[in-house]
């Protein structure tokens, strides 16, 4: 188990903290997406539990084992981990297969390359084994330095913004292939995402990050279910997110305070002629199997999703029945 416990840290000479009061587990084999704004301290993280920053104050425990920094390490990063950056650091001299292997072990040299075979296969680059990185496109070289990492199968892999340069339709596949061989295999992924599909489709558990502190840790499900506050829904994409004290017009609430708001996912919003409320339609907008429709009711405008394009003016009944109540 990878355990964190209260940990601190602030790049000199920075005053402020760039990670603070950090707590969290993770189970082996589990994968954990870490969500947030730019700034909000995702990378960081990572460097943190690979050893390359030395953090202020806190723990870092592998199966009950301390984890430092490089102050305490002659080479930084841990053995049981391994690290893929956004900076991929591939050598272009070298072929992609001499790259993946690189921290391999040249004493069986076909176990090493049946390893190195393995881990280009899962990521779709099996017949781009002997090019050299610089012909390669910025997505290629992505997936050259996450087979690199999965060719040595760590305990832990930590992945920043893994599937940031793969085109929508080979993400899907990659994706699938990696974290089921992490999950046969029972190694650890934690993982840095800007794309909540990518957090929803493969995590276990989402932990959200706002500014360096933990705003929110927990299953999936249980974090869209039950945001902990409007920044945390707003990281959902489209959402209905308006005062208390509006939506008491509609009848959906009794609390009365301007420091919470109401929340409802567009799919909670629901088009239909038995629908107490009357709306205006705004926009329709194509999303692929259904349409992004925006709607205005009083002063307010609400999303929702309808398969048909609708008409701008067109006056249309609806009803929400879901909703919560959560923190501004």
């Amino acid at each position: 188990m990878l355990q964190i416990a209260n940990l601190n840290f602030k790049y000199e000479p920075a005053n402020a903290f760039a990670l603070q009061n950090i707590s969290f587990q993770v189970k082996k084999g589990e994968v954990i997406s870490v969500i947030g704004e730019s700034g909000s301290g995702k990378s960081t993280l990572l460097r943190l539990l690979y050893g390359l920053e030395d953090y202020d104050e806190g723990e870092i425990e592998w199966n009950n084992k301390k984890l430092k920094g490089p102050s305490f390490n002659i080479i930084p990063g841990h053995k049981m981990m391994k690290y893929v950056a956004q900076d991929y650091d591939l050598l272009d001299f070298v072929t992609v297969g001499e790259n993946v292997g690189k921290f391999l072990s040249n004493f069986d040299l076909k176990t090493k390359q049946k390893q190195i075979d393995e881990a280009l296969k899962i990521v779709d680059l099996l017949d781009l084994k002997d090019y050299f990185p610089n012909k390669l496109s910025g997505g290629q070289r992505q997936r050259v330095a996450i087979a690199r990492a999965l060719a040595q199968k760590p305990e832990i892999l930590l992945l920043d913004e893994p599937f940031s340069n793969l085109d929508q339709s080979l993400k899907l596949s990659i994706r699938e292939k990696i974290i089921d061989w992490c999950k046969e295999n029972q190694i650890t992924v934690i993982f840095t995402t800007h794309d909540l599909n990518d957090a929803f489709y493969t995590s276990d558990r989402i932990l959200v990050l706002q500014k360096g502190e933990i705003l929110q840790y927990g299953d999936v499900e249980r974090v869209r279910e039950s945001p902990t506050n409007s920044y945390v829904a707003k990281l959902f994409g489209y959402i209905n997110l308006v005062e208390v004290g509006v939506f008491n017009k509609m009848k959906l609430s009794d609390i009365d305070h301007y420091n919470y708001y109401q929340l409802v996912y567009p799919e909670e919003l629901w088009l239909n002629d038995d629908g107490e409320f009357i709306g205006e339609i705004i926009n329709s907008s194509f999303q692929g199997r259904d349409y992004l429709i925006k709607l205005k009711y009083l002063d307010f405008e609400l999303f929702t999703y309808y398969p048909y394009k609708l008409k701008k003016g067109l006056q249309i009944k609806f009803s929400i029945p879901n909703n919560r109540i959560i923190k501004s």
